[in-house]
C-alpha cells in the first residue's frame, strides 16, 4: 500500500478512540504528516509477513443498555459494544478493499446476499422480497414466507471451517491464508465496566466483534446455506444473519 492509499483511509475513517490506542485517534489525524510513513510500513509488513500484530488482537468491550430505562440487572438488557486499536481497523480496511476486489472480479459473490457489498443495502433486500412476492401474485399463486434470524451467529463461526473455506472456496491463496489465521487466531477481550477492566479472555470461535472484516467473513462462511435453499426449490434472500425463504 501507498502512504497516498493510508493517508485516505484514515481522513475517512471517524475519529473514534480506544482506550488500547497509544495517542487518542484526533492527534494521530492532527499528526499525519508526521505519522503516515510509519503507520505504511507496519501494514505493509504485515501484508508481507503474513502477520498481525498481537497488540491489535486485543479487543475492550463495554456493555451498554439496549434502550435507557431498561433494568440493569438484567444482563440481557445489555448490548456489548467492542472497541479495537485505531490502527488495527486501518490494517483490515486495507484488507477488505482488496479482498472484495477479488470477490467482484472473479464473481464470487453471492446474487442474493445484500449486506456488506457495494450498491446493497436493506433496501434491495426489501425490493428482492416484495419483488417475488408480487410476482407470485400476478401468477395468482399463494406465498408462504419464514425468516430465519440466527442467534448470536457471528459469535459461533468455526475458524477452521472459514480459512478452509476461504481457500478452497474463493481461492484465497498465497500468504493471504496465513495472514488469516494470525488474524483469527491469539484474538483476547476484556470488558471494562466503571473505569475497571477484567481480565483477558481468549477468543477461539466468532469473528472480532466491532472489526472491519468480521461482518464480510461471516458472509462467506454462511454461503453454503444459500446451496443448501435452492436445493429445495425455494427462493431466497440474505442480509448479514437474516434470511427470507419465500415458496409460490
Amino acid at each position: 500500500m501507498t502512504e497516498k492509499v493510508i493517508r485516505e483511509l484514515i481522513i475517512k475513517s471517524p475519529t473514534k478512540s480506544c482506550m488500547l490506542d497509544p495517542i487518542p485517534t484526533s492527534l494521530t489525524k492532527q499528526c499525519l504528516n508526521d505519522l503516515v510513513s510509519l503507520i505504511t510500513v507496519i501494514v505493509n509488513a504485515s501484508l508481507s509477513a503474513g502477520i498481525v500484530p498481537q497488540q491489535f488482537k486485543q479487543a475492550l468491550v463495554t456493555p451498554l443498555l439496549k434502550k435507557p430505562g431498561l433494568d440493569s440487572n438484567d444482563m440481557k438488557n445489555f448490548r456489548p459494544v467492542s472497541n479495537l486499536p485505531f490502527i488495527s481497523k486501518i490494517l483490515e480496511k486495507v484488507v477488505l478493499t482488496q479482498l472484495r476486489n477479488h470477490l467482484s472480479s472473479n464473481n464470487l459473490l453471492e446474487i442474493c446476499q445484500s449486506a456488506y457489498r457495494k450498491d446493497h443495502s436493506t433496501e434491495t433486500a426489501v425490493l428482492s422480497v416484495l419483488d417475488g412476492l408480487l410476482v407470485s401474485a400476478d401468477e395468482r399463486l399463494v406465498s408462504l414466507v419464514a425468516l430465519l434470524d440466527l442467534s448470536a451467529a457471528f459469535d459461533t463461526l468455526d475458524h477452521t471451517i472459514l480459512l478452509q473455506r476461504l481457500e478452497m472456496t474463493y481461492g484465497v491463496r498465497g500468504t493471504i491464508p496465513g495472514w488469516f489465521t494470525s488474524y483469527l487466531s491469539e484474538r483476547f477481550q476484556s470488558v471494562i465496566v466503571d473505569g475497571v477492566v477484567s481480565a483477558s479472555c481468549p477468543l477461539v470461535y466468532g469473528v472480532p466483534q466491532g472489526s472491519v472484516l468480521g461482518p464480510v467473513l461471516f458472509t462467506l462462511y454462511s454461503q453454503p446455506l444459500s446451496d443448501v435453499i435452492s436445493d429445495h426449490d425455494c427462493d431466497h434472500h440474505k442480509y448479514a444473519d437474516n434470511t427470507e425463504l419465500s415458496k409460490g
